[in-house]
């Protein structure tokens, strides 16, 4: 908001007939180019002002406004000239050329609309957002120079080329009425500046407007002052010429009335210039490259002009209808042989602001512009070309300003020095070069910007403050992982971000190469490495593949045990290179002891050489991982997940067998990768007895023998099929149930499908039993078959009643899960930066 405040004022371009000046030679290529056409100057002006009656007769009943401007979309008059100078090149100047060059207008507009209607249609609205702003930026200074540049061609009625030679020569020869154009231009900068508020918004936003309305009479007042007559005038060029079809040489001195020169037969040429039978398709098939770039141009306005018109006028209104609305308008212009029109919106905003609004008045706006097609090429010679060229100046300069020089600051140097090439293209080498380059710079910056201010790695750290959901493990477990020596510690997690590519794909590297290094330097190198990639958003094969090869110089040149990818989706990662199995695969783990000793002895010398001192505790790490021991109990050397949370499992797992394979949970370790498992393995009551008392012990170690038995004889056993409901979210908590076998789903309902497995040995519903709450998910089971030992409300409270001391037991359980589910959540705000839902 804060620089939208900081945008220069609007500038206002509300006087459109001068623009029709652009037309009134019809070769929009060159002023002497002369086409065999009587009357085609009036054919100009009447093409503008049939293509504006058409937008504003569609706009007053297909728009939601109701006091929408229509307008010929004058930015693409570039266009224009670029396929003027095609069918030249095919057929020359004859008529002809006038035809094919006129079906190509009217073929130009039928796309567009197409497009238009096809967005709207399909509700792709928001897909011409999609352009970037500075390539945006640098079209719109380029066409500013366009204009100005056609602005003096006008009032000299001459041509000027980017050339020192032809632009000195240009100003020599043109003086005279170049000076009253650069008076009136001048006069209004001066005007502008002294009456804007403090804030540099305009206090008058008629004021331009008016004042190019009133150049005509106050030129003809000086020619009263300096005694100068119309005809001298007109001679002297000052004048645009007579569009009558019939010249002095062709008709002697016959002189024809206003009446016949209004109403000739002239006046349904833009109907009756295309001869199909004359259209040379080959300048029709070499235009495609410039047709489609019309197309995609002229997408560029509407998204600007409605959104802005709607704040103005405070109306709500549907990006997709008024699309289908430029749709109707620019088709049916199209299939007429007229040019593309849109919703001008400063012209309507003007309108509005003036009292205009409802069908009526519009429709009495159209009806003045169809009179103005009637009688407007003949008292346009009777309009002064400094107006014309006045206009076009003064809009040539603001456009380019507002492209180049009010966005000096509010884009980084690359994308700056986009928007002036993007600039200096167009003016040097035309439109489709113009947007050649604005691809090259909309690439370029991408690149430049994903490497410089994306760094891929969002963050590093170690896992010594990370819980897995895998919270029942025995005690000798919990104090392997909380070692500081074999524990969490070595597991190191590094989270990535955005996009990978082949531009920032080195710098990851780089960076990951760099904290190993660093981490070797301190004797705190990683034995298992987590490398989460959640938040990627993609990755091209070059990415993928240096990934592959990142893994495994992990392996090779840091000794990294075992490395985990976590792709974040079920899908797997976001990439069409197989990156999920070329991960999952490795090299197999070396059988020769020695060889691992000798790596490990390598590493030491590493240190010792940097200067680090090899110690009695770097020793012993150095001799307690051999590899074998991981080959030995099926554990691979690289693993892909899902989420973070089953990569620490297997990260905590890992740790654990390098120390006591004999502690490990083996069902769920070899399960770790689908929490919802389908096998079932039965046991005898007595073991499940064990493995439940095993359970409840591990979940409160402090906890004595005799207790943990007493608290079991309250539980009561209970075996579930798949799909059963354990319990249903806001049920009362009158009970607690500990997994021993199978797997549940634990789920959010009338949210965004949070889930939660959980796996056995896990105790649910405790805390709504303690407390009193009720459920706060709802609890199912996912294998085929669950068997749960169940504390019910009755048997708690008989507990609490008689043996007090041995309920505290479910009191520590309900703190100690607290804990662990505080440090859970902390897993799922450094994987998704947000609290989860």
């Amino acid at each position: 908001n804060n620089q939208e405040k900081k945008r220069p004022p609007p500038r206002h371009y509300s006087t459109h007939l001068p623009f029709t000046s652009k037309y009134i030679n019809i070769s929009t290529c060159t002023i002497h180019i002369a086409f065999p056409l009587p009357g085609k100057e009036s054919l100009g002006i009447r093409m503008f002002l049939f293509s504006t009656f058409v937008g504003q007769i569609v706009f007053t009943f297909a728009s939601n406004f109701n006091n929408a401007i229509g307008l010929q979309m004058v930015e693409n008059v570039p266009f224009c000239h670029a396929l003027a100078f095609i069918v030249i090149e095919h057929q020359g100047y004859g008529i002809e050329a006038l035809s094919t060059l006129f079906f190509l207008f009217g073929f130009a507009s039928v796309i567009v609309g197409l497009v238009f209607y096809l967005l709207g249609k399909f509700k792709l609205g928001r897909i011409v957002y999609f352009f970037p702003s500075h390539v945006l930026l640098g079209l719109i200074g380029g066409i500013g120079v366009f204009i100005a540049k056609t602005g003096l061609e006008v009032t000299a009625d001459a041509t000027m080329n980017f050339n020192l030679n032809s632009i000195i020569h240009f100003f020599a020869d043109y003086i005279d009425l170049l000076a009253v154009v650069f008076f009136f231009e001048i006069v209004l900068r001066l005007i502008t500046r002294l009456t804007q508020n403090i804030d540099g918004t305009p206090r008058y936003p008629l004021l331009s407007p008016i004042y190019f309305c009133l150049i005509t009479p106050v030129f003809y007042f000086g020619m009263w002052v300096f005694r100068r007559h119309l005809n001298d005038a007109k001679d002297a060029g000052y004048f645009f010429p007579s569009l009558d079809d019939c010249s002095t040489e062709e008709c002697g001195n016959v002189t024809r009335s206003a009446w016949d020169s209004i109403f000739d037969e002239h006046m349904w040429d833009i109907w009756r210039v295309i001869d199909f039978s004359t259209i040379s398709w080959t300048a029709v098939y070499h235009s495609i490259p410039t047709l489609v770039a019309l197309a995609l141009f002229s997408l560029i306005h509407v998204p600007i002009n409605i959104p802005a018109f709607a704040i103005s006028t405070q109306v709500d209104v549907d990006m997709n209808k008024e699309l289908i609305a430029h749709g109707f308008s620019n088709a049916l212009a199209g299939m007429a042989g007229g040019l593309q029109n849109y919703m001008a919106y400063t012209q309507s905003v003007l309108y509005a602001r003036s009292g205009g609004e409802g069908k009526a008045s519009s429709l009495a706006v159209a009806t003045v512009t169809g009179a103005l097609f009637v009688v407007g090429p003949f008292i346009a010679s009777y309009i002064p070309r400094c107006m014309a060229g006045t206009l076009l100046l003064h809009v040539g300069i603001d456009l380019f300003l507002e492209g180049v020089y009010d966005t000096y600051g509010n884009f980084d140097i690359l994308e700056y020095g986009g928007i002036w090439l993007i600039t200096v293209v167009m003016t040097l080498l035309g439109m489709e070069a113009a947007l050649i380059a604005g691809a090259i710079s909309a690439l370029s910056v991408y690149a430049f910007q994903s490497i410089t201010y994306l760094n891929p790695i969002r963050g590093s750290m170690s896992a010594d403050t990370l819980r897995s959901s895998a919270w029942n493990r025995s005690a000798a477990a919990k104090d392997i992982l909380n070692n500081r020596d074999t524990g969490r510690k070595r597991i190191l997690m590094i989270q990535l971000q955005g996009h990978l590519f082949f531009g920032n794909v080195a710098q990851l590297t780089d960076s990951i190469k760099r904290i190993f290094s660093e981490k070797q330097q301190s004797n705190e190198d990683p034995w298992v490495v987590i490398m989460d990639f959640s938040l990627i958003l993609g990755m091209d094969s070059s990415a993928a593949q240096a990934i592959t090869k990142l893994k495994s110089n992990l392996h090779k040149k840091f000794n990294v045990d075992v490395c985990v990818f976590v792709a974040g989706s079920r899908d797997g990662f976001p990439c069409q290179y197989d990156l999920s199995k070329e991960l999952a695969s490795g090299e197999e783990a070396s059988d020769d002891e020695d060889d691992i000793d000798e790596k490990s002895k390598l590493r030491s010398a590493d240190h010792a050489e940097d200067g680090g001192i090899v110690d009695e505790a770097t020793a012993l790490l150095a001799k307690r991982r051999p590899k074998n021991k991981l080959k030995d109990n099926n554990i691979p050397e690289n693993y892909v997940c899902e989420d973070l949370d089953s990569a620490l499992i297997i990260a905590e797992d890992v740790l654990v067998a390098m120390e006591n394979p004999d502690l490990l949970d083996e069902s769920r370790y070899t399960n770790h990768s689908s929490k919802q498992g389908s096998t079932h393995e039965q046991f005898s009551l007595l073991e499940e007895k064990e493995m439940t008392l095993r359970y409840l012990h591990n979940l409160c170690p402090q906890s004595t023998e005799g207790d943990i038995k007493e608290i079991f004889s309250y539980f009561r056993r209970e075996v579930y099929s798949k799909n059963d409901i354990i319990w249903a979210q806001g049920s009362p908590g009158d009970c607690s149930k500990l997994l021993l076998q199978g797997n549940l789903l634990s789920l959010l309902e009338n949210e965004a499908g949070t889930t939660e497995g959980i796996s056995k040995g896990n105790l649910i519903g405790e805390f709504g039993l303690v407390q009193g709450t009720n459920r706060m998910s709802t609890v199912k089971c996912v294998s085929d078959q669950a068997v749960l030992y169940s504390l019910s409300r009755d048997a708690w409270e008989q507990l609490t009643t008689e043996k007090p001391r041995v309920a505290q037991i479910m009191y520590t359980i309900v703190i100690q899960y607290l804990a662990h589910r505080v440090q859970h959540v902390s897993n799922r705000i450094f994987e998704t930066r947000c609290v989860p839902i």
